[in-house]
């Protein structure tokens, strides 16, 4: 069974990722695992991805097709998971033309919710300790428990960054749906607004 789970950030679907891989035995092939791993082998595909990503470029469709091609070369007849991948309709046809993809998770968070949890994360600059002002709040408002240090917050975690991640999220991803309810395969949306075991077991119930 081959499978790609995909969801606006925020969404919870790498965890729900490695919960599927390991439950149904699959390979899980998160983007950027991959890309660290190509780019660790000195293959030639590997440094012609560091050199794009250390100058902060966009890695063309094409390398990025090359890079999924040759790593899951080393696991055919097994099971595949693809998190992250593929993120455009042409990598997405390009997979469909090297394997069968038997199904689509789509883990569903409104705009609103995905705003809410991902602005609501700040870290400590000094001891880089993760909080959640909603799930994990800090004892003192704005200040890390462990050293005091005022609490930060990442340039594409606030809100305005949030809204600008989305509207590329969709554009992006609504094609990819398309092409994959053309070609047959089936689409099983599942809601990403309830507790992480929920989901779950909505995604078990889906698959079977």
């Amino acid at each position: 069974m081959n499978l790609v789970i995909i969801g606006p950030p925020g969404s919870g679907k790498g965890t729900q990722a490695e919960r599927i891989a390991e439950h149904y035995q699959l390979k899980h092939f998160s983007t950027g695992d991959t890309f660290r791993a190509a780019m660790a082998s000195n293959s030639e595909l590997g440094n012609q991805l560091k050199i794009i990503i250390d100058k902060g470029g966009l890695v063309p469709d094409e390398l990025v097709n090359e890079v999924i091609k040759d790593a899951i070369e080393k696991y055919e007849g097994e099971g595949l998971l693809f998190d992250g991948y593929p993120r455009t309709q042409a990598q997405a046809a390009f997979l469909q033309s090297i394997l069968t993809v038997d199904g689509v998770i789509s883990v569903s968070v409104s705009d609103e919710e995905v705003v809410k949890r991902i602005s609501s994360r700040y870290f400590c600059p000094q001891c880089s300790k993760a909080y959640n002002t909603v799930t994990l709040p800090p004892k003192q408002a704005g200040k890390c428990d462990v050293d005091g240090a005022r609490l930060q917050q990442r340039g594409d975690d606030k809100p305005e960054a949030v809204q600008q991640r989305l509207v590329e999220y969709h554009a992006k991803t609504e094609p990819i749906i398309r092409f994959y309810e053309k070609a047959g395969v089936k689409i099983h949306s599942i809601s990403g607004e309830q507790p992480i075991d929920d989901v779950f077991e909505d995604i078990k119930q889906a698959l079977g």
